[in-house]
């Protein structure tokens, strides 16, 4: 398994965004084949995280963010570009295909889709649940998963709906990360459909028993280092956020608070590195 480094300080937005010299977008190399960014908080409050993992034959890119609410135009496709172009010319091959696709269909995940739109070799999965379903190969859905390889990197997809119906995590065998989007991480975890949330909490848990961890990525830092502790929603400015990363024993840790919420919660519950809300 290959590790990579996340000794990263986020873009975590500015007391006056007018003043902020922040990128729109902040790249960050995990391992030579392996990026993160994230979005910034002046640019649109919900920061989301997007991922692109590079194969030999193809890369993915996981989510697009959202459309910056002020300042320029999210600029994805030329890093995306130039990422792709480095990573090629460092292993000494041509550029691979790129897939876009999306934890979720939510607008702050999907929103620059439109950026790829027409650039050769690019295959972009549209956000409704059919056309997940069919791309993934995802017949049983939502139980069982399908493998995407990228080229000695196989990927493993898992249906996770309840914060939206055609939800999907990650796996990456090769790092054992596993992109998690807004079913978990360090932020509040709205609920849209809890039976589905619930069964797929249940299921992850047991995929994350079964497998090798290393970290859980999600698409949002919401939480204060402070257990517990949350940022409003529509902050712009977080200087003690926690840290992006969870790890499998959180996974193990929202089963089982799910299991103790029952067949019908209400209400939020706060846990020190999440929390969890049913939206009716």
């Amino acid at each position: 398994m290959v590790d990579g480094g996340l000794d990263v300080r986020w873009i975590h937005g500015a007391p006056d965004c007018a003043r902020s010299a922040d990128p729109p977008l902040q790249v960050h190399r995990y391992d030579g084949s392996t990026v993160i960014m994230r979005q910034s908080k002046c640019s649109h409050f919900e920061a989301p995280f997007l991922y692109l993992l590079v194969g030999r034959e193809r890369a993915l890119l996981v989510d697009t963010g959202a459309a910056p609410s002020a300042g320029p135009a999210l600029p994805l496709r030329a890093m995306v570009d130039g990422i792709l172009a480095a990573v090629a010319a460092e292993a000494g091959r041509a550029p691979p295909e790129l897939i876009v696709a999306h934890s979720h269909g939510h607008d702050d995940h999907a929103a620059n889709d439109g950026q790829f739109e027409g650039r050769p070799h690019t295959t972009i999965v549209a956000p409704p649940l059919d056309a997940v379903r069919s791309f993934f190969g995802l017949s049983r859905w939502p139980e069982g998963s399908a493998v995407l390889d990228l080229g000695e990197r196989p990927v493993r997809v898992l249906p996770t709906p309840g914060h939206e119906p055609s939800h999907v995590m990650l796996y990456d065998e090769r790092t054992g990360l596993l992109l998690s989007g807004d079913m978990l991480y360090p932020g509040l975890l709205t609920v849209r459909d809890w039976p589905a949330y619930r069964a797929s909490a249940a299921r992850l848990a047991a995929f994350a028993d079964a497998h090798a961890v290393r970290y859980v990525l999600g698409g949002h830092v919401e939480m204060q280092r402070t257990p517990g502790a949350l940022y409003p929603l529509g902050t712009t400015f977080q200087p003690e956020e926690h840290v992006l990363q969870l790890d499998a024993s959180q996974v193990g840790e929202l089963h089982a608070a799910c299991e103790r919420l029952g067949d019908r919660p209400s209400g939020r519950v706060v846990h020190d590195h999440f929390a969890i809300e049913i939206v009716r």
